[in-house]
C-alpha cells in the first residue's frame, strides 16, 4: 500500500469493491470513448477477474481518505509463445481514473506502483496495447524491438504493442508472440 502526500491510498481492490470498480471503469471509458466501449471494458474486466491469469495483488485501486475509489489498474499474467514453449509475464489489462480526478497524477501513481509491485513479485516484463505517446513516459517501448509481437499484430502495429522491462535481462533470448489480454 502507498499513501501519497494528498492522502490518496493505492492498494489492492477487495471482492466487496468489484461492483464499485466496475462502475468506475464504465464511467471512465464511457466519458472518453462512448457507451459501447464503456460497457465493453466493464464487462471485459469482470470476466478477466474470473480467469486463472488474474493476479489479485496487481488489481489496484486509488482511494480517497473517505473511501471513494477514484482510479484503478489491473495487471494480469500472459504467456509469450516461443519456439521453446511458453514464458509467463504480465499484461496491463486496463487502467482508469474518474473524469473529475484526471490530470492530478493519479494514473502515474497507479502505473508506477503497479510496475514496482510486479517487479518485487518477481516478474520481468509487462506488455500492453496502447498509445506510445502516453505509455512511453512510464518506460514502455515497442515490444517488436525485442522480437515479441502481438498475436493480432495488425490491430496494434509494431509501435502500439509495447513492453516495459522490469528487469534488464527479462527478455534476453526470448522471441515470440503474446496476446494483449491474459491467457
Amino acid at each position: 500500500m502507498i499513501v501519497d502526500k494528498s492522502g490518496i491510498i493505492i492498494r489492492p481492490e477487495t471482492p466487496s469493491e468489484y461492483e464499485s470498480v466496475n462502475k468506475l471503469i464504465y464511467e471512465a471509458f464511457t466519458e472518453s470513448h462512448g457507451i459501447e466501449i464503456g460497457q465493453f471494458m466493464m464487462n471485459h474486466f469482470a470476466e478477466e477477474r474470473q480467469k486463472e491469469t488474474f493476479v489479485p495483488e496487481l488489481s489496484l485501486v486509488a482511494v480517497l481518505n473517505d473511501g471513494t475509489i477514484i482510479g484503478e489498474i489491473a495487471i494480469h499474467e500472459t504467456d509469450i509463445a516461443t519456439k521453446n514453449g511458453k514464458i509467463t509475464q504480465l499484461t496491463l489489462s486496463q487502467s482508469a481514473v474518474l473524469p473529475e480526478y484526471r490530470m492530478h497524477g493519479i494514473m502515474r501513481m497507479l502505473v508506477e506502483y503497479a510496475l514496482d509491485k510486479a517487479k518485487n513479485m518477481g516478474y520481468g516484463a509487462v506488455f500492453l496495447g496502447g498509445n506510445p505517446n502516453l505509455y512511453s513516459r512510464f518506460g514502455f517501448e515497442a515490444s517488436s524491438k525485442y522480437g515479441i509481437y502481438h498475436k493480432d499484430r495488425n490491430k496494434w502495429g509494431d509501435e502500439g504493442f509495447m513492453v516495459c522491462k522490469l528487469k534488464p535481462d527479462a527478455l534476453d533470448g526470448i522471441t515470440g508472440t503474446t496476446s494483449y489480454y491474459g491467457g
